[in-house]
């Protein structure tokens, strides 16, 4: 049995991008013979309106016929009903940062085009769009055909960055480029394995997993985070054998550099002179009473959360 796996789209009015957005998704699905998704769309503030007969027209030039669409309101409910939500725009980043503390979502654009650009409204497309017809259409058509082309793209990186490791834990699939993909260790709520991506052809890079995908570390139950610390603690052992030490790594949250959305843990066997450098950072000068003034207001963030 597989993980069903779902796609939300979000824009503002959930009446021309994220609607093209989700029917050209199952437009991709259906032409490719894929049946376990669920795909949907909504839209932040989704004022009633009527679709517009050029978004129609443009989906019909692409095989998209038939649209049945009834708008949605984002909530905090439907975004908890899917695994992946696309934004179309920066602001609808935002939004759902602000009003949901949802911080998950990723951009059309970035997945699919690999830029962190937002796929603008007609109003942002065509300044005069309320007097000037000929523009509207313009903007339109070009924005569902952007869509439309973008798509396959999105489905391969929305489905390795997010699925990849949960049809790793399924047996669906191995590495890629032939490598097989190897169990090191494993307990009832995680998996070890070997990473492709190694610094040095003798050390190797081991990742550790949960079976079950969560985005972020503050998802994780704490039984699985206890298997999760006991294969990283065997693993480690192990590799102090014949190491000097490794590095333990964690990217959690998109703005720290994680690419999988599926939590991991990195562990990096080193030795010294091994050329292997770990990201820095600057070390700018704070002053006592700027250090101190942090420390309480981290202090007051973390008994704010634990509370």
């Amino acid at each position: 049995m597989t993980t069903p796996k779902s796609i939300l789209f979000v824009c503002t009015g959930n009446i021309f991008r994220s609607l093209s957005a989700q029917e050209c998704f199952k437009k991709y699905l259906a032409d490719n013979g894929i049946t376990d998704w669920t795909v949907g769309s909504a839209g932040t503030v989704a004022d009633k309106a009527e679709l517009d007969p050029k978004t129609l027209e443009t989906l019909r030039s692409f095989g998209i016929e038939n649209v049945v669409h009834e708008q949605r309101r984002l909530s905090r409910e439907i975004l908890d009903a899917y695994d992946v939500v696309v934004a179309m725009a920066e602001d609808h980043l935002e939004f759902m940062k602000s009003e949901f503390d949802y911080r998950y979502a990723v951009l059309f654009n970035e997945m699919a085009a690999h830029g962190r650009t937002s796929v603008r409204s007609v109003a942002d497309i065509t300044g005069d769009w309320q007097d000037n017809r000929p523009a509207v259409e313009d903007a339109i058509g070009r924005t569902v055909k952007h869509i439309h082309e973008k798509t396959p793209a999105l489905f391969q990186n929305v489905s390795e960055r997010f699925y990849l490791f949960s049809d790793f834990v399924e047996g669906r699939v191995t590495h890629r480029n032939g490598y097989p993909l190897i169990t090191l260790h494993e307990t009832p709520h995680s998996i070890a394995f070997m990473s492709v991506d190694i610094p040095q052809n003798e050390d190797g890079h081991v990742l550790v997993i949960p079976k079950t995908r969560y985005p972020n570390l503050s998802l994780i139950p704490d039984e699985t985070l206890k298997d999760i610390f006991a294969s990283i603690k065997k693993i480690g052992d192990a590799i102090n054998t014949t190491h000097g030490g490794y590095n333990i790594l964690l990217n959690n949250g998109l703005d720290a550099g994680q690419y999988m959305i599926h939590t991991h843990f990195h562990i990096i066997p080193r030795r010294e002179g091994d050329g292997i450098k770990m990201e820095g950072w600057k070390h700018p000068k704070i002053s006592r009473e700027d250090f101190i003034e942090l420390n309480e207001k981290l202090k007051q963030e973390i008994e704010r959360v634990a509370s």
